[in-house]
């Protein structure tokens, strides 16, 4: 036990020792202001039309210890610089062409200049710093660059704002459908349209193979049949409720020949056919107009976006208003000898026959209307179809039967007549 207690007074004496070591260390005064390594840039941006700079400042913190050992080795540690190396990587990105964002205050279109941090004068100019005990910030040196298309590029072409909105929704659409969709509304992506008279089929340019379509539903005549493109007219629609609700006039539209699900509601919906049906508006904005198209297709949801220059009056558009509605006729029947033989196959669904008006207005700043127009939609009714193959051939019976080879049990007491198909209907029943 002696062992034991003569070791405390040493160990007592070595704690007061650290203590006085610390305390000492604690009240040497700092060789300067702590080091702050600072990045700061301007992002500009345009809101309303008006431009105005948003600004981005990012700090490194060397902290009050390590600030006093740099200065007192009187350059930039390798550690150190390792530390700028990565934190500048977080840094730097190449530039961003101008897209409008939506925010909670509006749209706002951001120009994301590319920054390029030049270490080695960064360095410099942490050198400097570390000699003058009164400054302790650092301006991180960087470079930008500016994208192709800037904020100048859109106020030259009179771009200033949000214009119109469309949305539709193709839930139950195919594969094949969605990818006309895709091809289609790429056209719409990030494009500039100049020129007086807006054209859809201008825009997207041939619908074919090589194009990058591919064979869907398309409505053609009597009947919904397989053609390429199927699906393009929800590109269509779409674009056209972005410029209808921007106020441009319409020069060409037709509806669709019925209701078609996909284009809820009624009477927005605009159906194009190359080379013969187009859809067609003026362009009365006075400028340019951008487009910009986003696809959804987990909640398949198709959104067109049109910027321009904003027009005095507010528009509006209210409806549909049901006008008249028609029963759907009875169920068709359309012969397949491709089919086999007996088969049924259901290709459209019956839905009434519509008309339909949607009303759009114009109102000045102190809110009097000073102009309405009407939109008019007539939708035939459309009945089920079914493509049907041959009907089955009725089973042979002998002609003379041999009343010995009959069981009387088996003799029916009034055979049914065979059921056979009229000369030159080919087995399909009456439409």
């Amino acid at each position: 036990m002696w062992h034991t207690r003569a070791m405390y007074p040493r160990l007592l004496i070595l704690i007061t020792l650290c203590s006085s070591s610390a305390l000492a260390a604690s009240s040497i005064p700092p060789l300067g202001k702590a080091i702050q390594i600072v990045f700061y840039a301007k992002v500009p941006q345009m809101i309303g039309g008006q431009l105005s700079n948003q600004e981005v400042v990012k700090i490194l913190e060397l902290g009050q210890a390590r600030s006093d050992m740099l200065r007192q080795a009187g350059k930039v540690s390798d550690n150190l610089k390792n530390d700028l190396s990565r934190w500048a990587k977080t840094l730097e990105h190449d530039p961003q062409n101008v897209r409008f964002k939506r925010t909670e205050a509006g749209w706002k279109a951001v120009q994301q200049n590319g920054w390029n941090i030049d270490l080695e004068a960064t360095y410099s100019a942490l050198s400097q710093v570390l000699t003058d005990p009164a400054k302790g910030q650092v301006k991180v040196v960087f470079s930008e660059k500016q994208p192709f298309r800037t904020l100048e590029f859109f106020r030259s072409r009179g771009i200033l704002g949000h214009i119109g909105e469309g949305i539709t929704r193709y839930r139950g659409s195919t594969r094949a459908r969605m990818t006309n969709i895709h091809v289609g509304a790429g056209h719409f992506d990030d494009t500039l349209f100049e020129g007086k008279v807006f054209s859809f089929n201008k825009m997207v340019g041939p619908i074919n193979r090589a194009t990058g379509f591919v064979e869907g539903l398309v409505i053609s005549g009597d009947q919904t049949q397989a053609g390429v493109g199927g699906g393009i007219c929800q590109v269509s629609t779409t674009v056209f409720r972005a410029l209808y609700t921007a106020g441009l006039p319409i020069l060409e539209r037709r509806n669709h020949r019925y209701q078609v699900s996909y284009y809820s509601p009624l009477g927005l919906d605009a159906t194009i056919y190359q080379p013969s049906q187009d859809l067609k508006f003026t362009n009365d904005t006075g400028g340019s107009i951008w487009f910009q198209t986003t696809w959804n297709d987990r909640r398949r949801r198709l959104e067109v976006q049109a910027f321009g220059s904003p027009r005095a009056e507010k528009v509006s558009v209210t409806g549909p208003v049901l006008l008249a509605s028609r029963r759907s006729p009875p169920d068709k029947y359309i012969f397949d000898h491709n089919m086999r033989v007996g088969a049924k196959d259901q290709v459209d669904w019956a839905v009434p026959g519509a008309t339909v008006v949607v009303y759009r207005t114009f109102k000045n700043t102190s809110g009097k209307v000073v102009k309405s127009e009407t939109l008019r939609s007539v939708y035939v009714p459309w009945p089920n179809i079914f493509k049907v193959g041959p009907t089955p051939a009725p089973r042979a019976t002998p002609k003379n039967p041999d009343p010995k080879n009959l069981d009387p049990k088996k003799i029916p007491s009034s055979a049914p007549t065979p059921s056979i198909p009229a000369p030159g209907s080919d087995g399909v029943p009456p439409a």
